[in-house]
């Protein structure tokens, strides 16, 4: 074999099929460099250099078969080459000059482009290996109070463009909001989200017509890259997105695909106006306060009257009634078989739609109880969405609820890389992560690390008091809920109460109960009021009030197993069957 292989080599710089490989090398690399450059100036469609790319790959093959049939000789030009058997070795003609020259040359300029291109890449100034970027918040210059939202919704619009391009991660807007009218500079933002890209830009539009500021800027060394202001009616606002979301991909060297293109060029909705209803509608639900999540529902809804074929309508419906339903704003029964419906018809109008099947497995989980059907939705929107923080992160919470801590980890790490400064990712994963894993210290740094970021983060000093309380330092326990009531105006009673009477001071607890039982309803969360009748040594009572929440399937009951709290029942037989009609055991 090996003197076949030996053979096989020789035959091939005998008929200087080698040399030919070398020149058609070094041409080709010059041809794909050149389109790189010239392509944006002229104007090109991005799947030139695809297309050129298959041509190259065609003439190869050609020029090869080419070479190994046919020869240039000094004095004869273009003549068959004989087989090597048919050759004696004193008739073999001398190699062309030209060959060599060419040879040379072809070597050089290899060489040379190596050097410019590939070496400055991997330096610390231009380009590491992972192409990651973070879209700042946008600066809104419009005038009145009409297009205040404007600003942060272009900023998640180019975001979610991004996210359809697989060539490198994007920062979740958690992560981004943060920056907003921030004095830090470019290289210490980079250093903070871990990105070698940040894209920052304004918006400003008066009645009909938009203006678009965006640069493109290398973190590290604050180098700009490249920017454009883009001006047009507003309802260009697609085409503007689409043409920032490639030329970011072409100035960081991603080469899309065909049906990336695709994704990245389909228009949302025909009707701007509903597109506009769209936009107010997220805001407001990325703003997360209880009046802000009820007000997003009429916009969205209005969007969908104008257009009934907005998939990504149905899924910001679905959302807004999901997180209503899951802090109890909303009746759960209401709200997440509204938030079904909305799911599934975003999915109907489009599949590859990764938010809508991350809401229906929200639904599948926390109304339905479909353990099953959840996790497959979980999976399937991670597929069409690996980067999206948010899927991580809900996936991460279904498998903590269903025991599987070291896969529940694994999926917040990833979460947490994906959008590092979110501050609820770290709160999650303080507060159910690792503390339903049994890991308080860590869950203990994951909260203090969400308070760094945001020291008024609600949910934090929620997840630090309940962790308190089961390592039993229940001074420390009674100031993070006492913080926790006062931040969220009245919320977190509950834990309060629970921090109380562990640490002696019943009557304390007993009020925050009597408060809590007059105030509840039908529809009312009763695991609340379970966990304090448990903290006071009352088990019976604890157990009535869980299976209160049967009936209207309460969001809190698929915890109750993992979570240390109900330790103490989990023989009991009653709670056992709790959890078997639950679906978590």
């Amino acid at each position: 074999m090996p003197n076949k292989l030996s053979q096989f080599w020789q035959e091939l710089k005998r008929r200087k099929v080698t040399r030919v490989i070398t020149i058609y090398a070094a041409a080709a690399f010059v041809i794909l460099e050149l389109t790189d450059i010239v392509a944006p100036s002229l104007g090109l469609p991005d799947w030139t250099l695809n297309f050129i790319i298959i041509l190259l790959c065609a003439g190869f093959i050609i020029t090869v078969i080419v070479a190994w049939i046919y020869d240039i000789h000094p004095e004869g030009g273009i003549v068959k080459t004989e087989p090597a058997h048919k050759v004696k070795s004193e008739e073999i003609p001398k190699s062309s000059n030209s060959w060599k020259i060419a040879s040379y040359i072809s070597f050089i300029v290899i060489f040379a482009l190596i050097v410019l291109n590939i070496i400055p890449r991997t330096s610390n100034k231009k380009e590491v290996a992972v192409k990651s970027i973070a879209v700042l918040p946008f600066e809104n210059m419009s005038d009145g109070d009409e297009f205040t939202h404007l600003g942060d919704a272009i900023t998640d619009e180019i975001i979610m463009q991004l996210y359809k391009i697989s060539a490198f991660e994007v920062r979740s807007r958690t992560s981004i909001m943060q920056y907003k009218n921030t004095g830090k500079g470019s290289p210490e933002i980079g250093r903070e989200l871990n990105v070698n890209y940040l894209l920052e830009g304004s918006t400003q539009r008066y009645e009909d017509q938009v203006r678009i500021r965006v640069q493109l800027i290398h973190a590290l060394d604050d180098d700009h890259i490249w920017g454009e202001v883009y001006e047009g009616e507003w309802k260009d606002i697609f085409s503007i997105q689409v043409n920032v979301a490639k030329r970011v991909a072409h100035e960081m060297k991603a080469i899309l695909s065909h049906s990336e293109i695709e994704r990245i060029e389909s228009k949302p909705t025909d009707n701007i106006e509903a597109y506009n209803l769209y936009l107010q509608g997220r805001y407001l639900w990325n703003l997360r306060t209880k009046d802000d999540l009820k007000k997003s529902i009429p916009y969205f809804e209005e969007a969908i009257k104008l257009d009934p074929e907005f998939a990504l309508a149905y899924s910001g419906l679905a959302d807004s009634y999901i997180v209503v339903g899951e802090y109890g704003y909303y009746p759960s029964g209401e709200s997440f078989q509204k938030a079904r419906t909305a799911a599934i018809k975003a999915i109907e109008l489009d599949y590859e739609l990764a938010e809508a099947h991350i809401a229906l497995a929200a639904v599948k989980r926390d109304y339905d109880w479909d353990m099953i059907g959840a996790e497959e939705e979980y999976i399937r929107a991670i597929e069409m969405n690996p980067d999206y923080p948010t899927a991580q992160q809900w996936y991460s919470e279904y498998l903590s609820v269903m025991g599987r801590h070291d896969e529940a980890i694994q999926r917040m790490v990833l979460a947490q890389k994906l959008d590092p400064l979110s501050p609820i990712i770290y709160s999650i994963a303080g507060a159910i992560t690792y503390f339903y894993a049994r890991q308080y210290d860590q869950a203990i740094l994951q909260c203090q690390r969400a308070l760094e970021i945001d020291n008024n983060y609600v949910y934090a000093h929620y997840a630090l008091a309940k962790i308190y309380i089961t390592l039993e330092r229940y001074e420390e326990a009674v100031f993070e809920a006492k913080k926790a009531v006062l931040i969220s105006g009245g919320e977190y009673k509950n834990t309060l109460a629970i921090a109380y009477a562990r640490s002696g001071e019943k009557v304390e607890a007993e009020k925050i109960l009597e408060e809590l039982i007059a105030n509840s309803t039908e529809t009312s969360s009763y695991s609340p009021i379970a966990g304090i009748y448990l903290a006071l040594g009352m088990k019976e009572q604890a157990l009535d009030w869980l299976e209160k929440g049967l009936p209207n399937r309460e969001f809190h009951l698929i915890h109750i197993y993992e979570h240390p709290r109900y330790d103490s029942l989990r023989t009991d037989p009653r709670f056992i069957e709790l959890a078997r009609k639950i679906g978590i055991r």
